[in-house]
């Protein structure tokens, strides 16, 4: 049996005046998952699945038109702001109806407040609050909510996150994600902790209907040399930029080679302990700027932050074996571009993207990469592996190219910290086992975003790939 709600006759708690804008028209796939949810008349309980970029937010502000009070949580801070922008572009929702509840807003939960967006994180947190937190969450814990909304609904099974279940009151709830798989298989648990899933749609069902953009998977293998390997990530990122005019994504999840290739490269970076307001400038130039076209994130990028100007992204580091990681990223991407009417992203065509994966020969890399790529590849997505990338004439403009300048990297690599070579690891990380974790960092870099921001005249010509420091540094 599934969890109903029967909101048209709820008499107790008050309707929220909110509706659809008149212009607003939702994609047949978006009606057929909204229809799961409400097709009785009542609310079911449960998960909608949607690839990224497919529009997931505008499925959840839909079953928020249909009734009261409405409890929205979502991943990030970024992602609270990006999810309140939403609600006012797609609904008639008024400015003093949406509170924020995060570390940094902490908006008074009014009368006319039926609307709260806020984090997992700060739902669940066990520790001393503020009094102005404790305040509000005391307040979202006695009120009655109509419906619960988990973004990324893939992370609420984690130990921490799944208090949040039991926090909230709600009549129903509806989970929304791009990737239903986790490595510690907790996903069955959501099961219990919300519904059933509810709907499903292949990605690349959307790829042909001109829904989701194209995406061009690489997997470029980095061959290894006595003492160090060659560089693979200047060339894509020269050629995207110079050549393409493309909106560039680096990720790494080593806070290391994250910091060392962003200041080299003079690109702006943004990393777990960078504040939101230097989060926002950063993502604001990175989507108005022209200056501004390659972006540096670690796994703080993996989930709903949304960059729809992102055309590439070039992965040199991961968390291990992980399927959600490697779609999340991938994920980044797949929002519809710009096209002529019903012209499709098929083959070479100009509107493809383009996924770049960097994985080291002859390491642990080659047998996580293959686990990675799985769920994509479930989906229909298949990877090239080239064999002259980078071409064999673009040595000498590559960053670490001469030998002094690999010793001397390789020196600065040997002698870090262990806080300073390890994983970053944040509250959702832990879908992976103990065993397949780096090392928790703590490092606290006092690198200002603004100071990597440039002009292309000061672009500098070398980018590169390092993914030895943890093998060597064993």
């Amino acid at each position: 049996m599934l969890e109903e709600y029967d909101f048209r006759n709820d008499t107790v708690n008050p309707d929220l005046k909110i509706e659809l804008k008149p212009q607003i028209q939702a994609q047949p796939y978006q009606e057929e998952s909204l229809s799961k949810m409400f097709g009785t008349g009542r609310a079911r309980s449960g998960i909608i699945v949607l690839p990224c970029g497919a529009g997931k937010s505008l499925v959840g502000v839909s079953a928020a038109c249909r009734k009261s009070c409405l409890c929205l949580i979502a991943t990030s801070a970024v992602s609270v702001d990006q999810w309140t922008e939403q609600l006012k572009f797609w609904s008639t929702i008024q400015e003093d109806e949406v509170c924020r509840f995060t570390a940094d807003d902490k908006e008074d939960l009014h009368r006319n407040a039926g609307i709260v967006v806020t984090t997992y994180n700060m739902v669940a947190f066990g520790g001393i609050r503020s009094k102005e937190s404790e305040k509000l969450i005391e307040e979202i814990r006695n009120r009655e909510w109509g419906l619960l909304i988990m973004d990324e609904v893939h992370v609420v099974p984690a130990q921490v996150f799944r208090k949040v279940i039991s926090i909230t009151k709600s009549h129903c709830k509806l989970g929304l994600t791009a990737t239903l798989v986790r490595e510690d298989h907790r996903i069955s648990d959501l099961n219990f902790l919300i519904g059933p899933k509810l709907y499903e749609t292949n990605w690349l069902d959307l790829v042909k209907c001109g829904f989701i953009v194209n995406v061009q998977c690489t997997e470029v293998r980095c061959p290894m040399t006595k003492e160090f390997m060659e560089e693979a990530c200047e060339f894509p990122i020269r050629y995207h930029e110079q050549q393409r005019g493309h909106k560039i994504i680096v990720f790494s999840d080593k806070l290391f080679a994250l910091t060392e290739y962003a200041i080299k490269l003079h690109k702006p970076m943004i990393y777990g302990a960078t504040c939101h307001d230097d989060r926002k400038i950063v993502l604001d130039k990175f989507e108005n700027s022209t200056d501004v076209n390659t972006v540096f994130l670690s796994k703080v990028g993996d989930n709903s932050i949304d960059i729809p100007e992102a055309n590439v992204i070039i992965q040199i580091s991961s968390h291990a074996g992980s399927r959600r990681q490697e779609a999340q990223r991938l994920g980044r991407v797949l929002r519809a571009k710009d096209r002529p009417h019903g012209q499709v992203a098929v083959g070479k065509e100009e509107y493809n993207a383009f996924f770049y994966s960097l994985v080291s020969t002859d390491t642990e890399e080659m047998y996580y990469s293959t686990k990675r790529q799985q769920f994509l590849v479930e989906q229909g997505y298949s990877f090239k592996i080239p064999t002259n990338l980078p071409p064999a004439d673009s040595g000498p403009d590559l960053s670490y190219s001469r030998r002094d300048e690999q010793m001397a990297l390789l020196h600065k690599v040997m002698t870090a910290r262990d806080d300073k070579v390890g994983s970053e690891l944040l509250e959702d990380a832990d879908d992976i086992t103990n065993s397949q974790r780096g090392v928790k960092s703590k490092v606290r870099l006092r690198v200002h975003p603004s100071d990597m921001l440039c002009s292309k005249s000061d672009l500098p010509r070398a980018c590169t790939k390092y993914v030895l420091y943890q093998q060597l540094h064993h």
